[in-house]
């Protein structure tokens, strides 16, 4: 199943652009993960963006 492009830019504002969970103690931010660190545990969140060289490709 494959959505269409009007479909897409309808869904573009519902889009989680950032991540932040404060509770769960200091937070790293690498290109596609969040890592926060509360004592000896880490927690890390995936996030589907998408990098290459270095650059975002997109954010869906």
């Amino acid at each position: 199943m494959s959505l269409s492009e009007a479909e897409l830019r309808a869904a573009l504002p519902c889009a989680l652009h950032a991540v932040d969970l404060p509770d769960l103690g200091p937070k790293r931010q690498g290109k596609v993960r969040e890592i926060y660190e509360q004592g000896d545990r880490l927690f890390l969140i995936a996030t589907d963006r998408i990098s290459a060289f270095d650059r975002v490709l997109g954010v869906i």
